[in-house]
């Protein structure tokens, strides 16, 4: 499932979403797949996981997902998590680590929180490096264009640099 978790965040980054991917299944069955969609769909919940959970639950006619699974090429950040814990998960299988915004562990560990009425095993690294890698190419390709569109922008035009003289 994480490959086709993969396959998903490589199409959401043809995209210019940032590559994440997810898929929600039971068993050898795929429920629900999602990637990445903020860019497109201008929503700043337009998160893998949280689209494939919202699909899930449409498409079983509930919001209990406790039989499911959830594979996910990053690391839920905090909402996600949430979202994760509130939808009653099963398991939860992630591939990159987020040390930035990671909340199944490296950051906060909130599906493991004692205190919620709900907590999913956690399996973390699964195809850690490439999916890693994913993300890797994708921030640098996207500070490249970056740097291209400044420099493109603070070279003086053609016509700039010509004098004219006025008799």
């Amino acid at each position: 499932m994480m490959l086709r978790a993969m396959g998903l965040a490589r199409h959401a980054a043809a995209r210019g979403e940032v590559p994440v991917g997810a898929v929600v299944y039971r068993g050898r069955t795929v429920v629900s797949e999602q990637a990445n969609d903020r860019e497109a769909t201008g929503d700043p919940t337009g998160h893998a996981e949280l689209a494939a959970m919202r699909e899930a639950g449409k498409a079983r006619g509930a919001w209990r997902l406790s039989d499911c699974s959830l594979a996910v090429t990053l690391e839920p950040c905090a909402m996600c998590a949430g979202a994760i814990v509130n939808a009653r998960i099963g398991r939860v299988f992630f591939g990159a680590h987020d040390p930035k915004a990671g909340a199944c562990g490296s950051l906060w560990a909130i599906p493991a929180d004692g205190r919620l009425n709900h907590r999913p095993p956690i399996v973390a690294g699964i195809l850690a490096r490439p999916c890693g890698r994913q993300l890797t190419r994708f921030f640098a390709r996207r500070r490249q264009e970056r740097a291209a569109s400044r420099d493109a922008s603070t070279r003086p035009s053609p016509s700039a640099s010509r004098s004219t003289t006025v008799a």
